[in-house]
């Protein structure tokens, strides 16, 4: 339902006096921040990907090391541009099986920062991540469940364009950590590190209904 013209009329004057009575110096300021939104909306990004991931299980409480290999899905959206800087949000789950019967699977959420340079098809980013992170040794009788626990991650990538809204994720190498597999406040935590490729769907910007 839409909006009578009598309360635009209204609304309008209302900001219009409320801008007049600031100063001239927090006018410019309320100016650039209103222009930086609409450019921000205007130009949101929005990236579908899947990648494959070999992640080095470190379990620093029982001192051992595990490969697990494995796909992984997410999707990301640039909604603020500031010259060549994107800026933005993720969201991504990955799915990984080791050689020695162990299980991990994570679900992350966090903040990017990519640079989109000029007339080149590349695009290198970095992001922060938290989420929950499960492991499972199925070797053992009792272990029908994951044993999830918080888990945080830095990561950084490049994205190189190989077709219109397709990019190949080149490369990506992300280092995170979770509370030991064991249990106790003494217990060590374990560290992952992981190494990441994939293709990345770029959609084209939608206008919200």
């Amino acid at each position: 339902m839409g909006y009578s013209p009598g309360v635009v009329v209204v609304v309008y004057l209302g900001f219009t006096l409320l801008i007049r009575r600031l100063p001239i110096k927090l006018r410019g300021l309320v100016f650039l921040l209103g222009l930086s939104l609409s450019t921000a909306a205007a130009h949101a990004q929005i990236g579908i990907y899947g990648k494959l991931d070999t992640l080095r299980f470190d379990d620093n409480a029982n001192k051992n090391t595990t490969w697990l290999y494995g796909p992984g899905v997410g999707v990301y959206d640039d909604f603020l541009h500031f010259g060549p800087l994107r800026a933005g949000v993720d969201l991504r789950g990955d799915f990984l099986y080791g050689s020695d019967q162990k299980r991990f699977r994570s679900i992350l959420g966090g903040v990017r920062v990519a640079v989109k340079p000029p007339l080149l098809p590349f695009k290198p980013y970095v992001q922060g991540s938290i989420g929950a992170g499960g492991v499972k040794n199925t070797s053992y009788l009792t272990a029908n469940r994951y044993s999830t626990k918080f888990e945080y991650q830095v990561a950084g990538g490049v994205d190189t364009t190989i077709l219109p809204r397709i990019d190949w994720r080149a490369i990506e190498v992300g280092y995170g950590r979770m509370p030991g597999v064991g249990s106790g406040p003494g217990t060590p935590n374990s560290s992952m590190l992981t190494i990441s490729t994939g293709i990345v769907f770029r959609l084209p910007w939608l206008p919200l209904l």
